[in-house]
């Protein structure tokens, strides 16, 4: 038989149960810990062929990730369509810290500015892990080429108009929009000839298939140093410390638009919702390999500077960047080929 005092407390237990019963439960994303990650294989996903920078980069980080948590770290290459292939397969996989993609700042922000019916939201539709390295580009030609300095190059576009070719890892890459900015600067008429990743554009330069390129100088290192390419400019705006006798763009006479230095970065996104603890956790590793100082002497010897990113930074870097190209594709007039 219940007593007065439960009689009185039995609807206020009711109601307390009806609402537990009513709250909403945490999505699942939410609840994962990140104690127990990670626990299987991840995979970080490169939106070129192997053999560039990215890819390079990436394969940087791969082992460090495995000697730190003991699980294998696969490189998984999805050439083409300038990483946007590679892009929308990440953006649609699971958020559960398993998948990943390392980007290049050009053509992932790039493209934002280039394709209108992208299948994903560069600046939000992604969540971002860390800025991993500052990149300097560079304009490179065969070695057995006639071009030995920046005047050269504009010299001959302009007396073989439409004859010169300018090679990039593809649409909407960002060594495709410096070709389109340098026509702009330039006057001149030059054949944009795009490949599916900096690896198989550099083969072709080498080949003497195309007139030049700009490229990373990590992608450009190697074949520099065996006399297959020879570099005339870097786009930054001061000397690259690994190519310290090869003049900036400025300085051989052709400055850029104020606020436009193309030089690249390379972070890290996932998929949007992966929990914030497994995106901290990633940053938190992720930075300290790359600021490890042998890692930092790999990077230099490549042409790259260790960074190091909060994934909020990252954030506002993404939108800035997609901000800017855009620009930079309106008042050039770019058009895809």
């Amino acid at each position: 038989m219940r007593t007065h005092a439960a009689l009185k407390a039995a609807p206020a237990l009711a109601a307390t149960a009806v609402a537990m019963w009513l709250a909403p439960v945490p999505p699942a994303h939410a609840q994962a810990p990140a104690a127990g990650y990670p626990n299987k294989p991840i995979r970080i996903v490169v939106g070129f062929p192997p053999g560039g920078a990215t890819d390079i980069l990436a394969r940087i980080l791969g082992p460090h990730l495995t000697a730190s948590w003991g699980q294998p770290v696969v490189i998984d290459n999805r050439g083409g369509a300038t990483g946007t292939i590679a892009a929308d397969l990440v953006s649609k996989t699971a958020p559960d810290g398993y998948t990943l993609m390392m980007v290049p700042s050009g053509p992932f922000t790039g493209s934002a500015a280039l394709y209108e019916n992208l299948p994903y939201d560069t600046a939000t539709g992604f969540a971002s892990v860390a800025l991993l390295a500052w990149v300097t580009n560079a304009l490179v030609v065969p070695a057995t080429s006639p071009i030995n300095n920046l005047n050269d190059l504009i010299r001959l576009a302009k007396e073989k108009p439409g004859q010169v070719t300018n090679g990039s890892s593809g649409n909407g890459s960002l060594h495709h929009l410096a070709g389109e900015v340098f026509k702009k600067l330039t006057g001149t008429q030059i054949t944009h000839v795009p490949f599916k990743g900096g690896g198989p554009v550099m083969v072709a330069l080498a080949a003497s298939e195309v007139t030049f390129a700009f490229s990373s100088v990590p992608s450009v290192m190697p074949l520099i140093q065996s006399k297959r390419l020879k570099a005339i400019v870097v786009t930054s705006a001061k000397r690259s410390t690994t190519l310290p006798d090869v003049p900036t763009i400025a300085e051989a006479g052709l400055p850029l638009p104020a606020g436009l230095e193309m030089r690249e970065w390379y972070g890290v996104v996932a998929p949007l919702k992966v929990p914030n603890p497994i995106i901290a956790k990633l940053n938190a590793e992720m930075v300290r390999i790359y600021k490890r100082p042998d890692v930092g002497a790999r990077l230099a010897d490549m042409g790259a500077e260790p960074a190091g990113s909060t994934p909020e930074e990252l954030a506002k870097q993404i939108i800035n960047d997609v901000r800017t190209w855009t620009k930079v594709v309106k008042d050039a007039g770019i058009k895809m080929n």
